[in-house]
């Protein structure tokens, strides 16, 4: 039940993720990180498309914040 409930919610923020403009995307991809973080401290298995969403989410925020390094 609590495993359905993390991936109904996954499954939102997916969607609101793909939906959204480049400036909100940033916050939603850090709550899909929390999330698929609490699903790992619960115990329950991640769906590898979850994991390459989160690692692709992290690879991107790392990525923003070298953009806005001085050189």
């Amino acid at each position: 039940m609590v495993e359905k409930t993390f991936l109904e919610l996954i499954d939102k923020l997916e969607r609101d993720i793909a939906q959204a403009p480049e400036s909100a995307r940033h916050e939603m991809q850090a709550e899909l990180h929390r999330t698929v973080d609490k699903m790992r401290q619960a115990g329950l298995n991640i769906p590898a498309r979850l994991a390459d969403l989160d690692i692709q989410a992290v690879e991107d925020e790392i990525e923003d914040r070298f953009d806005n390094l001085p050189l």
